[in-house]
């Protein structure tokens, strides 16, 4: 039994190269493999891991039976909750796979092929099977079997849990949905072109992504499909443009830094010449008040003087005084001048860098506006190609007497809730699955299957194929569908959507607990 969402990262696993050994199975342990000579031949072509399948799990029989459009396909023995954990009964779906899974809440107990129908610990997975229930709610299954099953299912399979046996009979109703009609020109597979349309979508190549016959289970790509996905295409334009644009004010960006420190440059050189221009001037000023103190020095010892040959010989000494401070104040005065004529270039190149570094500073909001706008195509691009990847996949639609309102749900996200009329109100419905098995008529229309809880069908009927769309046991789902008065808005939104896989559930409940974020819409069975 699971408890979080929390679990291990899921390997890759290849497909079976066989598909022929999808059959019947008998009780085994967990740890015990069955050899694939003990499995007895199966009762018919088993199907692709494409064909949408219908699981019913009966808790009475303590077994589990795949169905697909022709009927039966195989069925094997299981293991359900006890009385103190019992498994929950009602309509589930397949909302995640994992080859490897350990149970977080009992001691890490392995889980192999784990397929979660609830997020509150309901899960289909290999176990012990002792041959009664026995498990904490989850449905244990032989683990040759559950492998293969796990190839077989793909997320959002419809697993109906029950106490009585139930089997999917085929109905046809004019209230199934049909899919749209698409002139046999536009015939190309939604899957190929999606793919083709939005880059890396669902890790597809485009190199095999060119136009290629229909298969069995496949629509052809409609008008509404094929706009909504040249608006993706379109997206994509959006970001080149905004990469463009980007790009182009980085390029002012860079140029405008160039400029700034090429101004930067100058200045900060200037300022050093300058600055050693002042340092000169200083120094010739130094010498030329050394020189000034000489000279006075010289004159005092003249006054002083006594004979003629002092005089004679401080008077030579005066003359050579004068000259060099002649010589310095010469050199004092042209530095002067020189760290002056230096400084008036000084505010001219400061207003050069300003003017520089302002350029620079108003890209920025130009470079702002610029990255958010990439961000944002990126962003759309990216929804819209989510929106892309659950517009491929099944439709769900649920119709509830006791709101008396029709829900649609696609890649367990909603699309659509609006009022539906239901004749005689006060009178229950039932609760009938009915789920689009294949396409049919060159995909002009459906196949339709119903179960119908609390109105046994025989399994065993519907594995010899004995199962006929006129039968009795489809008579009341089929008067719960004469009923429904579908509006146009529901049955135009679920006309352009529906495909093998979707479903129509019609019920006289709510959902049950366990439907939320991250499900299709689940039913608690009485």
């Amino acid at each position: 039994m699971l408890r979080t969402r929390t679990s291990r990262s899921t390997p890759k696993i290849l497909l079976l190269a066989t598909v022929a050994a999808l059959v019947a199975v008998t009780p085994v342990t967990a740890d015990a493999r069955p050899r694939s000579d003990a499995l007895p031949p199966p009762a018919q072509v088993a199907p692709t891991p494409t064909d949408p399948l219908v699981i019913v799990v009966s808790l009475r029989r303590q077994r589990l039976t795949v169905f697909n459009r022709n009927g039966h396909v195989v069925d094997s023995p299981i293991s359900s909750g006890t009385s103190e954990f019992p498994t929950p009964t009602g309509v589930f779906s397949v909302i995640g796979k994992e080859v490897e899974h350990e149970s977080n809440i009992y001691e890490g107990a392995a889980m192999p092929f784990m397929q979660r129908l609830t997020w509150t610990g309901t899960a289909m997975h290999a176990g012990n099977l002792p041959g009664y229930p026995a498990s904490h709610g989850c449905i244990r299954l032989p683990y040759a079997f559950s492998e293969r099953l796990f190839g077989m299912t793909q997320i959002n399979t419809r697993v109906i849990v029950t106490r009585e046996d139930v089997a999917p009979q085929p109905i046809t109703h004019a209230n199934l949905f049909t899919p749209p009609a698409v002139a046999p020109s536009d015939g190309e597979p939604m899957a190929t072109v999606v793919s083709s349309r939005v880059a890396s979508l669902a890790g597809v190549s485009p190199a095999i992504a060119a136009p290629v016959p229909l298969g069995p289970n496949q629509l052809p790509l409609t008008p509404q499909a094929k706009a909504r996905f040249a608006e993706t295409a379109k997206l994509l334009d959006a970001i080149k443009q905004a990469e463009r644009n980007r790009n182009d004010v980085w390029d002012k960006v860079k140029a405008a830094n160039r400029t700034l420190s090429l101004a930067r440059m100058e200045l900060n050189s200037l300022q050093v010449t300058a600055s050693d221009a002042d340092a000169e001037a200083a120094k010739a000023r130094k010498s030329k008040l050394a020189g000034e103190a000489q000279l006075a020095a010289i004159m005092r010892k003249a006054e002083s003087a006594r004979s003629a040959e002092a005089l004679a010989s401080l008077a030579k000494a005066e003359d050579a005084a004068e000259a060099r401070l002649l010589d310095l104040s010469e050199k004092y005065d042209a530095a002067l001048e020189t760290a002056a004529n230096l400084k008036t270039g000084l505010p001219a190149l400061k207003a050069k860098m300003e003017t520089a570094d302002a350029a620079r500073r108003a890209l920025d909001d130009d470079l702002r506006k610029v990255n958010l706008a990439l961000r944002d195509s990126q962003s759309a691009h990216q929804l819209a190609k989510r929106d892309d990847f659950r517009y491929m996949k099944p439709v769900s639609v649920f119709v509830s007497r006791k709101t008396q309102r029709l829900y649609v749900r696609q890649g367990f996200e909603p699309v659509l809730e609006v009022p539906v009329t239901i004749a005689d109100p006060d009178q229950p419905l039932g609760t009938h699955v009915f789920t689009a098995m294949g396409v049919k008529d060159g995909g002009a229309a459906l196949h339709w299957s119903v179960v119908s809880l609390g109105q046994p069908a025989r399994v065993e009927d519907a594995r010899r194929g004995r199962n006929n769309p006129g039968d009795q046991r489809t008579l009341g789902s089929s008067k719960a569908l004469d009923r429904i008065q579908f509006p146009a808005e529901a049955l135009a939104v679920i006309t352009e959507r529906v495909k093998p896989g979707s479903s129509l559930v019609v019920t006289d409940e709510g959902t049950s607990q366990y439907f939320g974020n991250g499900t299709d819409f689940a039913v608690a069975a009485r």
